[in-house]
């Protein structure tokens, strides 16, 4: 089944940066995600909404479960800045309720980032990688994928890539977690004197 998806609402320009962290499983998104939140009280982490059931290995705070109906009527009302519905169940992520000069995080897939491109023409979108498939093989082995589900994914990351790049996303490395998180840190801190110079 195709997702059905939207672009919710416009962006409010006096908005937060929003940032894009996409890529494949692996790459290291949601460690730095998660680093650059701690890190810093002006950046946060947005949790999306999901009408899928909770799932016994779902961390409390991996998404907020509602029903059909309640996603339904935030969606209705303009309540997230892109959705869709994958295989029945509807994932979303919300308007912020974030200041400006602040910076709102989402961790969301390629097909997610065109949405927020489509809203927010300036948001940054990244596109964080493994050096190369042998890593990102590993990585995911580590992890507890099995092998073949492994290379289902780099199949999948290859795709990611190409979609990616031609949306405009700017490619992060992760080959060393450290210098990554600087990096994309640097990337947010260059934007966002860019917007507040608007």
């Amino acid at each position: 089944m195709t997702p059905v998806a939207d672009t919710g609402r416009p962006a409010d320009p006096d908005g937060p940066l929003v940032v894009v962290l996409s890529g494949p499983g692996g790459a290291g998104k949601g460690t730095i995600a998660r680093i650059l939140a701690a890190a810093d009280d002006s950046i946060r982490l947005s949790v999306s909404w999901t009408s899928r059931d909770r799932r016994t290995d779902d961390a409390d705070d991996a998404y907020v479960f509602v029903d059909r109906a309640t996603f339904e009527a935030r969606r209705d009302e303009g309540g997230f800045i892109e959705w869709n519905e994958f295989l029945g169940c509807y994932y979303g992520t919300p308007v912020p309720g974030v200041d400006e000069g602040q910076v709102l995080l989402l961790e969301i897939d390629v097909a997610g980032g065109r949405q927020v491109m489509q809203s927010d023409p300036a948001a940054l979108c990244l596109f964080v990688d493994a050096p190369d498939d042998d890593e990102l093989r590993r990585r995911l082995v580590d992890r507890g994928d099995g092998t073949e589900r492994a290379d289902a994914r780099i199949v999948e990351a290859a795709r990611e890539r190409t979609e990616a790049a031609g949306l405009g996303y700017t490619t992060v490395v992760n080959a060393d977690l450290n210098r990554t998180v600087r990096e994309v840190a640097a990337l947010i801190a260059a934007r966002l004197a860019t917007k507040n110079l608007r």
